[in-house]
C-alpha cells in the first residue's frame, strides 16, 4: 500500500485534508485518519470526512488513511508523500 495521507493533502475534487493526528507525524506533518475532516469544493458535499482507514496501521486506535482511500463525499485522497508506505 502506497502513500500515507497527511494534513493538507489533496483530493481528486481539489479539496484537502483539514485535520489529523497531533502525535503521529511524517516529515513533521500529522497523518490523516478515518473520520478526520476533509474540505470538498463540490456544492452540497460538505461537511466531508475520510471514510476509510488501514485495518492494522492505527494512531491511538484510529485507522490511518492512505492514497486512494475514499472520503464521504465520494472523492479520493491523493498523497503528497509517496515514499511513506506500509504492507497490507
Amino acid at each position: 500500500m502506497k502513500g500515507i495521507i497527511r494534513i493538507g493533502d489533496k483530493t481528486t475534487a481539489g479539496g484537502q485534508v483539514m485535520g489529523g493526528s497531533k502525535t503521529m507525524k511524517f516529515a513533521g506533518i500529522g497523518v490523516a485518519r478515518k473520520d478526520d475532516p476533509v474540505s470538498c469544493p463540490i456544492l452540497g458535499h460538505s461537511p466531508s470526512f475520510i471514510a476509510e482507514g488501514h485495518p492494522t496501521m492505527k494512531d491511538n486506535g484510529v485507522p490511518v488513511a492512505f492514497h486512494g482511500y475514499k472520503c464521504t463525499c465520494g472523492c479520493t485522497l491523493i498523497t503528497s508523500l509517496s515514499n511513506a508506505t506500509t504492507s497490507k
